[in-house]
C-alpha cells in the first residue's frame, strides 16, 4: 500500500484502515497481523494498532483462537448496496414483506455477530406501535429472541462454547440468568424463541432459526408487549414465522444439554 500522495486532504490512517478491511474481505480465512502486514505492505506495529482499533469499533473480531482477525456483519452498515447481492437476503426478503404486510409488525433477518445479533435486512411494520429496527443494528444474544433461536440451532460444540460465554456475560452484568435459560428451554420445546421485556420493558420478540447455503440466521419479529399479547405471539405470529422458515429452510433445533 505504499503510495506517494501529495494531496493534503488525503488521510493516510483512514486509507490504511480501509486497506485492512479490503484485505480481509478477499481472504478465504481469518488472518493474523503478520499476514495482513505483508498483504497491505505496512509495518506490523501499524497493523496491530489498526486491527485493535477496528476490533474496538466492531468491524473486526478475533477468531476462536484469538490470534487472527475476521470481518463482522457490522461492515454491512458501510453500504446498503453490499446487501443487494446477498443471496440469503434476496431469498428471505419476500417472506419478510409478506408477514410484515399481513401482521403490521416489523420483520428482520438477523445473523450472529460474536455475542450479538445483527439485523442485515428489515421490513418496517405499518402498525402504529410497531417496533422500528435499523438495518445494521445489533442486539445482545442473551436478551433477544433472535439470539436465543440461534443458540438453540447451533451445533453441539459451538453451542457449548457460546453458552459458556453468554452465561459469563450475563453474570458479569449481574442480570437475571433465569430469563435467558427459561427462554432457551422453551425454544427447544416450541421450535421458536419468544421473549417479553427481557431487553427493555415494553419490548418483546419472536424468532425462528433458518439455515440456507451454509448460513445460520433467524427470522425475527420485535413487538410492543403492551400492544401484542403473549397469546397472539404464540397463536398467530409464531406460526407465520414458522411457515416462512419452512419455505426458506428451517434450521433444526438441537437437543438441549
Amino acid at each position: 500500500m505504499t503510495q506517494d500522495r501529495q494531496d493534503r486532504q488525503f488521510v493516510d490512517a483512514l486509507a490504511r484502515g480501509l486497506a485492512i478491511l479490503e484485505c480481509l474481505s478477499r481472504a478465504e480465512r481469518a488472518m493474523g497481523n503478520g499476514d495482513i502486514a505483508r498483504h497491505v505492505e505496512l509495518a506490523p506495529s501499524t497493523v496491530s494498532r489498526l486491527t485493535h482499533t477496528l476490533t474496538e469499533l466492531g468491524y473486526l473480531r478475533r477468531s476462536e483462537h484469538g490470534r487472527t482477525y475476521e470481518l463482522t456483519p457490522k461492515n454491512l452498515t458501510l453500504g446498503y448496496p453490499l446487501l443487494i447481492g446477498m443471496a440469503l437476503r434476496d431469498r428471505v426478503r419476500p417472506h419478510l414483506e409478506d408477514i410484515c404486510e399481513r401482521s403490521g409488525q416489523t420483520l428482520a433477518l438477523a445473523i450472529r455477530d460474536d455475542l450479538h445479533m445483527c439485523f442485515v435486512d428489515v421490513a418496517q411494520g405499518s402498525a402504529p406501535r410497531a417496533i422500528r429496527l435499523a438495518t445494521g443494528g445489533r442486539l445482545r444474544m442473551a436478551v433477544s429472541a433472535a439470539g436465543i433461536a440461534t443458540v438453540a440451532a447451533m451445533s453441539e460444540r459451538l453451542r457449548w462454547s457460546t453458552l459458556n460465554r453468554l452465561r459469563g456475560d450475563i453474570l458479569q452484568r449481574e442480570e437475571n440468568a433465569q430469563i435467558f435459560e427459561q427462554a432457551l428451554e422453551a425454544c427447544h420445546r416450541l421450535g421458536y424463541a419468544m421473549v417479553r421485556n427481557a431487553w427493555q420493558e415494553g419490548i418483546g420478540g419472536i424468532a425462528v432459526p433458518i439455515f440456507w447455503q451454509g448460513t445460520l440466521a433467524t427470522l425475527s419479529m420485535p413487538v410492543a408487549t403492551n400492544e401484542v399479547s403473549a397469546q397472539r405471539m404464540h397463536n398467530e405470529l409464531a406460526p407465520a414465522l414458522l411457515a416462512a422458515a419452512d419455505a426458506i429452510g428451517r434450521a433444526a433445533i438441537n437437543a438441549p444439554e
